[in-house]
This record gives C-alpha cells, structure tokens and sequence, in this order.
C-alpha cells in the first residue's frame, strides 16, 4: 500500500474544519451521493423488450391498437379481449478497462503529482468482467368495445418501460451501479372513429405509474464544492477534485459512500392518438403520436456515512452525521416522446408485409431534477438546511427504430409470423455506463397464432434483441471505459377471444318454412383477423333477395275471396 501524504491528515486535523465551505461542500455531496446516477436509469436502452405480441402493429386491428395506433380501433366491430403473459430474459455484460491511473485506495493524495510509490499498478487495465443476468415476468392486457356503428372503445394496461440490473457490490462498476430497478406501467383508456370506409383516427390517456430503486457507490472526489472547500483558508490546499478531477485522485475509500434510494413511486399522465388509412384494399397506412410523461418519483434514501470523518472529527466544530443518512427523495425526469410512420401491404392472399419508422425524441431527457430532504442532512450551527435541489446532465441524443414483418396464413388455423429490427443507441460515450447499457441493437423474433375455435386463439412469440458490442474508450473521467455486451430475450403467450358480432350485425325478415316471418342476424364484414386484406367496413344493409316479388303499391296482400253459399235445406 501507498502512504498517506500530508494532506491526509491536514483533513483529519481539528483545526481544518473551520473552514465553512469545506463543511458545507460536504452537506451537498451528500445529497449528490444518493441519486448521482438515477437517471440512466431510462435511457434508450430500457424500452421494455416486448409488447402484446408479434401480431399486433400500427397497422393491424386489434386490441393492441390501444397501445399502437387507436385510430384502429374505429374498424373494429366485435368485442375482443387479449391477454398476455410471458417471462423477460437475458444476459448483460461489462468489463471496465481503466485507461487512467489511480492511486492506492487508502490514500488520501488530492493533487498532481501523485508520489509513483503511492500508484496502484494494479488499479490500471482491463479488469474482471461483471455480469448481470435479469429476469422477470411481463403481463399486458387488451380490450376493444364497439359501442356504435363507427365506435370503438379501448382499454389496455402494459409495461412499455421496464429495467431490472443486479451487478455484483463490490463490483468495479459500482461507481457506476450495483442495481437498477424501473417499471413504469400504463393504463389507457382509447377511442377509435371510423370517419370513412378508408379513414379512422382515436387516442387514449393513460396513467402511468412508475417505480424506480437504485444502489450504487459515489465518489465525492467528484464533487466541486468539496474542490472548492479544501482550495478555501484555511486549509488552503491545492487539489485537482471537482467533476473533472484526473483517475489519479479518485475512488478513494474515504470518499467512496454506500448510497440506496427507493423504492421511489411516480403517478403520471399521458397520452396517444393515431390515424389510419386504407387507400386500397391492399394498403395500410398508419401515423401514431405518443407522448411522453414527467416522471416524478419520491421515495427514500439512504447514505452510509459510517466514518469517523463523519461522525465524530468534526464534532466539535458544529458538524456530525449519523452513521446512516435517511430521508426523503424526489426525483424528476422526462420519458421520451415518439412519432412513428406505419405501412402494411397484402402481396398475396395468404401474405402480407407490415413495418414502422419510429423517431424517439430521448433528447427530452437531459436533465434530471433531483431534490434530497432529510433532518439528518441539516447542520444549524452551519446555516446547511434540511433540503437542497441538484440539476444532473446527460445530454443524451434522439433516436430511430425501425421493424419489419412477415406475416404468413400457413393454414385456415394458423398464421406464422417473423421480424427484424434495429434501434439506435441514445447514450453518448461520454456518459454511458452499466446502468444504461446502450448501443446499436438488432431485434428479431418468430410468433404464431392458431385458432382453437372460431372466436378462440392462442398466440406464441419468441423475440429478441442485443446490442453490438460495443467498446468505449471517451467516457468522462474514465467511469465507463470498457466493453459492453447485452442480450434479452422474451417468451409469450397471449389468448384472444372474439364475442357477439358488435354493432355492426345485420337483421333482416326472411320466411321460415311459410309459416309466417322470423328474425336472421348475420355479419356485416368477413375479415381476415390479423391480416390487412379485409373487405371495408359498411354501414349499408346487405341481405339477400326477397323470396317473393314484392306487390304492386296500394295492392293488398292477398286478393279477395268470394263468399262461400249456405248449403242447401236437408
């Protein structure tokens, strides 16, 4: 091990703390130690791997469409029920490569020039791999009403955003994350209005309820306000910490606290509205519009401040900290806005093509507006009060998904289906790390569908997705330098299930065996479900031929009979 230079045990001397901003610095890297890294936690690389099943597309009518385009909804004309559950999978991967050097992890050296004796060698290079492997269950639910002839309601509750990432604590990403948990749930309620045979437009509200629980290890070198304290008189000791402090000064064990927030709970609103258009009977069009929601968690964290730096060195001069920091958190970010342009095509009877070109607008989520407050955190003596606000960066970019499937009427029971997908990445090198493992990622997956009677089916999908490997080398204060590997996978299963015929059911008066009139109800449309190709929808009566010419107007029903004479006297 190295030894500990002057300046260490300048800051363990009495006398140093007198020094206000070096006090207060530390009040507010404590509020930074808890939640300086929340927010990759949805980033673009925590869309939820999979939605409804492999059926369902801006261009397709179902009750899916709640979710991907409610102007569908406005064809559809018999009541649909879809339910899902499935399991999501996979395997991610991180092996940090330290391009910088550090010091040994007990010193306590501030600036450069660092003595070389008091260099890690060990501390510099690729180091042991880290590897995540989450798993967890999905569940989705879809209902399509018909409540009029041209309307449809919808209602619907899915998981479109969903991360769980368990790396080890001790782990040489834990600067960056230990764990990262968020779920953030919709529930919608849409309505669909065919306007035209060839035009439906709907939209739907949703409420959205998030959870987000994170732990991870902060380092306060990285902290400017400690810098700044430690530069001020009377310690007046030049050091290069701050955010843009070299590796050399950081992830000492002094500075280096435990920090856990959550389970933090937000309640949201949003919303969604689509078109779709029909232009032939072979050509889906579909444009959706899909808001964002504020997120706006609180909840409580925790900080370890377990050291005699802490607790005790400074009492005397007005500053102490339990052991364990507990209090309430409140933090703010902005779930991505999307805009995506569908397009369907039947190219033969049994075959049809559908895809999308979606546009996130993850750029929304730049800042994270963070807000600690805690009785424990305030230092009267000092004028540090109970709560203090933080703006955290992270100048992620916008992003482009695109998707296309294949979808095949193999027999009149079953329907096989495949797509291929890519996704850009939305963090930056400069700010990627194991808590968004972001990159280019390939998407594909195979489904089915099969009809166990005519109002029944059973829906099966395997899907998957990973991202290139992806090597960094420019991340800021070389925190995320290295390889990451990812790959999720999602099996499910969905029921659907068709009742009555909706509003669009016919009645028409036809003769039963010629004894008098009686009732016959039949289907308006003949659609073929999941499919493009479908007749249009039509509020005009169709029914067959009257058995019987009609009579001349103004003729009665049935002409006159004589009248029959008495029979004669016996």
């Amino acid at each position: 091990m190295g030894t500990a230079p002057v300046v260490g045990r300048v800051i363990r001397c009495a006398t140093v703390t007198k020094a206000f901003r070096g006090l207060d610095l530390l009040a507010t890297a404590v509020l930074l130690a808890a939640v300086a890294h929340a927010s990759p936690a949805a980033a673009s690389g925590f869309d939820a791997p999979a939605l409804s099943h492999g059926q369902s597309s801006p261009v397709v009518r179902d009750a899916a469409a709640v979710h991907y385009n409610p102007g569908q909804l406005g064809y559809i004309d018999r009541t649909e029920l879809d339910l899902g559950l499935g399991l999501i999978f996979g395997s991610i991967g991180y092996q940090r490569d330290r391009r910088g050097q550090y010091q040994y992890a007990d010193n306590f050296a501030f600036a450069e020039p660092i003595d070389p004796a008091d260099i890690d060698p060990s501390r510099t290079g690729v180091t042991q791999p880290v590897r995540a492997t989450p798993v967890g269950p999905i569940l989705d639910g879809f209902l399509a009403l018909p409540v009029a002839d041209r309307v449809t309601l919808g209602a619907g509750f899915y998981i479109p955003y969903a991360a769980i990432l368990s790396l080890p604590h001790d782990g040489d990403q834990r600067f960056q994350a230990q764990s990262v948990t968020l779920i953030s749930t919709h529930t919608t309620i849409s309505a669909g209005f065919r306007l035209h045979d060839v035009i439906s437009i709907g939209g739907g509200v949703s409420y959205v309820l998030s959870i987000l629980q994170l732990s991870k290890v902060q380092d306060f070198a990285a902290v400017q306000s400690f810098a700044d304290g430690l530069a001020s008189p009377p310690i007046s000791q030049a050091n290069d910490l701050g955010p843009s402090a070299p590796s050399t000064v950081r992830e000492l064990d002094l500075l280096a606290r435990q920090a856990d927030i959550g389970p933090a709970l937000s309640h949201g609103v949003s919303f969604n509205a689509g078109i779709a258009l029909r232009p032939t009977k072979k050509l889906d069009v579909a444009l959706v519009y899909q808001h964002g929601s504020r997120m706006r968690l609180n909840g409580d964290f925790t900080l370890n401040m377990d050291d005699d730096f802490f607790t005790q060195d400074l009492a005397a001069q007005g500053l102490q900290f339990p052991p364990v920091v507990q209090g309430k958190a409140h933090i703010e970010l902005s779930l991505p806005k999307r805009l995506t342009l569908g397009l369907g095509y039947q190219v033969a009877p049994r075959v049809s093509l559908d895809g999308s070109v979606s546009y996130v607008f993850y750029s929304d989520f730049d800042v994270i507006d963070i807000t600690l407050s805690s009785p424990d955190l305030a230092q009267p003596a000092l004028g540090i009060g109970e709560s203090v606000p933080q703006d955290l960066v992270r100048n992620w970019k916008n992003t482009v998904h695109g998707d296309l499937n294949v979808r095949v009427q193999a027999t009149d029971k079953l329907r096989l289906s495949g797509s291929f997908g890519y996704q850009s990445g939305a963090s930056p090198d400069s700010t990627v790390d194991m808590a968004s493992p972001d990159g280019h990622r390939l998407l594909g997956g195979v489904g089915m569908e099969y009809a166990l009677r005519e109002r029944v089916s059973l829906l099966g999908d395997i899907r998957a997705q990973g991202i290139i490997p992806r090597t960094v080398t420019e991340s800021d204060f070389d925190l995320g330098n290295g390889t990451y590997k990812m790959f999720l996978g999602v099996a499910a299963i969905h029921a659907k299930i068709k009742f009555g015929a909706g509003p669009g059911k016919r009645k028409r008066k036809v003769s039963v065996g010629g004894e008098g009139d009686a009732e016959a109800t039949e289907t308006e449309t003949a659609e073929a479900e999941g499919t493009t190709e479908e007749p249009p929808a039509s509020t005009d009566e169709v029914g067959p031929e009257p058995l019987e010419p009609p009579a001349p107007e103004g003729a009665d029903a049935e002409p006159p009979r004589p009248p029959v004479p008495p029979p004669p006297p016996a």
